[in-house]
């Protein structure tokens, strides 16, 4: 969506939106401008009867025509009174109809948008488009187009009576009327301007709010309200300036515009009154048209002090919505699209590439055959593609070249949801909606039965556990599924995949968050019910990986290995790096402790010169650190006092470049950084901060230092091994 240099509404495309809106309630909007029509007719019986009253029932004593006038004037009001309050009625009932109806198109829009477009607009920004944006609206669209509406009726009716009462004074009130619209020619483009721009602010306002509501946990423990509150008073104070532009600029329309109508009154006063005294202009018509100009300029006045600056406004809401609704998107179901007729052979990614909109190639010429009752993993480094791998086989995205075919079908050619309705999927992130237990596993499949929704807890092996709960099946998840446990949560998402009976299981690093004894369980859950599906699952550990049927090796985009855990080893290929990166250390069921085996430390270029003895030492002396998903483990620039190893977790490492920080790697179980703070405080090359809940394992400076004095032929080893690899980053 535009930024905030996007270019501003006119007001004449502002009032093309707001019309555009109207038109599928045409009927109900002809019922409006019916009724509508009768005050306004009323208005301008009325300042003719004036001239009637005047010249011909008073000066000429026609006591006749004077009762005929207010009978007449009676029946008018009431008729006028019963339709104005009718056309509240109508009118509220088609405000409803649009505000909903663009509600309703914004959601749907936001369910056939790609992941493409969540991973780049903040959630706040969103939600704000169906806040303050459509609040900012809801009167312009509704109170002031019937405003409008009744002011342009007005105008209509009521200039063709002026001309019928004196046509030369009517020229004079016409004449002046460009002085009317002086201050929309003027400051209108600059006022949309200004108030588009406070928009953007204050979406910006909202996702601030949002964040900081999911972060409150990292915010308290790291004492983040002092800098929390700074920034959003530097916020504060920007949309205030912002605010107070957009405010005076909407009004300096609307006051500069009913400026001019207080001149063409004066203006038509005076002549008037000299035209009278001349003997040209008889006194019932003065008053008459004194009388119908007072209507006109009510309606001009209208026109430019209320309905202007109320749609100038509304334009920048307007835009941000109409921003929303244009985002194209990105995975259609083609015209001819076929309902998909369930799994009847193999899934295969037939030469698949695929590039993200930012240009960032993630797999390239990949081919893959994936067959039902069999667990696939996809492995490899950070970045190799796996999870994109994922993505186009739920056809979030589409590949730019190659194809992906379900039993020899094109995966394209089929309708997304006949396609999505074969699929089962358990997160990372194991989202959970507000509702109890058993609504989140029924959700899996429209119209799922009790007996069903419990045969899939039962899969999920959680029916035991919801039984023993007060409310059982009824207990309420809370927000985000935050009163269960995280192994909880999980086996909730997979009871609701299951529910589905899918042809296809994904999960995307399913496990990773949970505590070794849950992710034993849930694996083994997953193995016993793998038969009745073709299951693929990504994991950045292997030990998850090692029982699967099949194991594929993905780098840098490619496919590079294929087999089964024995096979790969055996290969001596980058499983295998990857494997003994992650073997020798050991973590508890509860996720608490975790220790590394001596022998692991010699994969370690400092320590690869040490001695058995030396490295037993080491690890002895190596501590357990939780980092919370977020926290900050190393700041870059600070002085460096600890070596890490990540027992279980992920982590990714960054510099700043500007304001702004760049990934360099993401770090996963077995990886290692900061071995060079064990020998100096030298300030930290890059910030590694928890992308999950994590163990570590640490060694601080001063333990080895203390360790090298009591050994001095470990300190020399060390240094052997720091010169030898000074030599080769020389």
């Amino acid at each position: 969506m535009s930024g905030k240099g996007g270019a501003s509404l006119t007001l004449g495309a502002t009032v093309r939106l707001a019309l555009r809106y109207w038109r599928p309630h045409m009927r109900l909007g002809l019922v409006l401008l019916a009724l509508l029509a009768v005050p306004q007719l009323f208005k301008a019986f009325f300042a003719y009867s004036q001239r009637l009253i005047v010249d011909r029932a008073l000066l000429g004593h026609d006591t006749a025509m004077l009762g005929q006038v207010v009978a007449m004037l009676c029946v008018g009001l009431v008729l006028a009174i019963l339709a104005v309050l009718a056309a509240d009625w109508v009118g509220a009932r088609i405000g409803a109809a649009i505000l909903n109806g663009i509600r309703l198109r914004m959601f749907e829009h936001l369910q056939r948008l790609s992941l493409g477009f969540y991973s780049r607009v903040r959630s706040g920004d969103v939600v704000a488009r169906f806040t303050s944006d459509l609040a900012d609206i809801q009167k312009s669209l509704t109170t002031r187009m019937v405003d409008a509406v009744i002011a342009t009726l007005g105008l209509v009716i009521n200039i063709p009576v002026a001309f019928f009462i004196d046509w030369r004074l009517a020229l004079v009130m016409v004449a002046g009327m460009p002085l009317v619209g002086l201050g929309t020619r003027v400051f209108g483009r600059r006022a949309a301007a200004a108030r588009y721009a406070l928009k953007q602010e204050e979406a910006e306002i909202a996702s601030t709010v949002g964040e900081s509501v999911r972060a409150q946990p990292v915010v308290k423990v790291f004492g983040l309200v002092p800098w929390l509150l700074r920034r959003f008073r530097s916020q504060l104070d920007e949309v205030a300036r912002r605010f107070v532009r957009a405010e005076f600029l909407a009004e300096l329309v609307g006051t500069s515009s009913s400026q001019g109508v207080l001149v063409v009154q004066v203006l038509v006063l005076a002549v008037g009154a000299w035209m009278a005294f001349q003997g040209l202009l008889s006194t019932g018509s003065l008053v008459a048209f004194l009388a119908i100009h007072a209507v006109v300029s009510k309606d001009a006045y209208d026109l430019t002090k209320k309905v202007v600056p109320s749609l100038i406004s509304s334009s920048g809401g307007l835009q941000r919505i109409e921003e929303l609704l244009g985002e194209p998107v990105d995975v259609r179901d083609a015209p001819d699209a076929s309902v998909f007729g369930g799994l009847r052979g193999p899934v295969r990614f037939e030469h698949v590439t695929f590039a993200y909109p930012d240009g960032r190639v993630a797999l390239q010429g990949v081919t893959l055959e994936l067959v039902t009752g069999q667990r696939v993993a996809l492995v490899g480094p950070s970045g190799s593609g796996k999870s994109t791998v994922l993505q186009l086989l739920m056809r979030f995205y589409d590949p730019q070249e190659g194809r992906i075919t379900a039993g020899g079908v094109d995966i394209r050619s089929v309708t997304g949801d006949s396609w999505h309705a074969s699929i089962g999927a358990v997160f990372q992130d194991s989202f959970l909606f507000a509702g109890t237990i058993g609504e989140n596993i029924a959700l899996g499949r429209e119209g799922a039965t009790a007996a069903e929704v419990k045969a899939a807890a039962r899969g999920a092996e959680i029916h035991d556990l919801i039984k023993g709960l007060p409310e059982g099946y009824d207990t309420p998840v809370g927000e985000l599924g935050g009163r269960l446990s995280g192994g909880q949560r999980q086996r909730i998402a997979i009871a609701r995949a299951l529910i589905r009976d899918p042809a296809v299981l994904v999960l995307d690093e399913a496990t990773s968050a949970l505590d070794p004894a849950s992710e034993a369980a849930i694996n083994a859950t997953l193995e016993r019910l793998a038969p009745r599906h073709l299951t693929v699952l990504v994991t950045h550990r292997l030990a998850a990986a090692r029982t699967a049927d099949r194991i594929v090796v993905l780098d840098a985009g490619r496919v590079v290995e294929t087999g089964t855990h024995d096979e790969l080893l055996a290969r001596d290929g980058l499983y295998r790096k990857l494997w003994e990166t992650q073997s020798g250390i050991a973590v508890s069921e509860d996720g608490q402790e975790a220790s590394m085996a001596p022998d692991r430390l010699g994969a370690i270029p400092l320590f690869a010169a040490l001695t058995p003895a030396a490295r037993q030492d080491v690890a002895a002396r190596m501590r357990c650190e939780q980092a919370a998903a977020g926290q900050v483990v190393v700041r870059e620039g600070e002085a460096g006092d600890r070596f890490f190893v990540i027992a279980r977790g992920k982590a990714e490492v960054l510099v700043a470049v500007g304001e702004a920080e760049r990934r360099l790697a993401v770090l996963t179980d077995g990886d290692f950084f900061g071995e060079m703070a064990l020998l100096s405080s030298a300030p930290r090359a890059a910030t590694v901060r928890a992308v999950l809940p994590s163990l570590l394992l640490s060694l601080d400076r001063d333990t080895f230092q203390k360790l090298l004095a009591d050994q001095p032929a470990v300190r020399a080893a060390i240094e052997q091994a720091v010169e030898r690899r000074r030599g080769v980053t020389a």
